[in-house]
């Protein structure tokens, strides 16, 4: 048992609990909630649907072209993670 183990005891959430997942490799991570978050609140919604209304209404505004670069950069994204081994990659990006 580590010492983290010893201290947290239950409350760790292990790589078999808790499967990785990288944000670097996440398109809604690294960019979709990035740009829609600050646009979603702008008008400072009061309830849930409001908020799911400014969300879709922004969503939908998002251009062809935005889409295709981000994209693109999550299909750099990827090869960089490949070409790392899998290993930590955030220094090349």
């Amino acid at each position: 048992m580590t010492e983290i183990e010893s201290f947290f005891d239950d409350r760790i959430i292990s790589k078999v609990l808790w499967p990785p997942r990288s944000p670097d490799l996440s398109t809604p991570d690294f960019f979709l909630w990035g740009v829609l978050k600050g646009k979603a609140y702008a008008n400072n919604p009061h309830t849930i649907e409001e908020l799911e209304n400014n969300i879709r209404r922004e969503i939908a505004a998002i251009s062809e072209d935005v889409l295709q670069a981000t994209f693109a950069n999550t299909k750099r994204r990827v090869q960089l993670c490949l070409d790392s081994g899998g290993q930590h990659f955030q220094h090349l990006l």
